[in-house]
């Protein structure tokens, strides 16, 4: 089970792309798997999201292409 124990309103003030959220927890969960796996250690999937989640409440990733981002972002007339 996952244990998405985060203040998901602070993160969405820094990063405010709801849908960019997902992708950033999963492209890290991702690299965390094969980060792990080349050591020989093997974690389940939730794990690793759960971390990722995790490093993302306290800061410790950054949205690197922000302006990519806000041409995703509606403008709201």
């Amino acid at each position: 089970m996952y244990n998405l124990n985060c203040n998901y309103d602070k993160v969405l003030k820094r990063i405010p792309y709801k849908y960019a959220v997902p992708i950033i927890v999963g492209r890290r969960a991702e690299r965390l798997k094969e980060e792990l796996s080349l050591r020989g250690e093997h974690v389940e999937l939730a794990e690793v999201v759960s971390k990722a989640m995790k490093e993302l409440d306290d800061d410790k990733i950054k949205l690197k292409n922000e302006d990519m981002m806000k041409l995703l972002k509606p403008e709201i007339k």
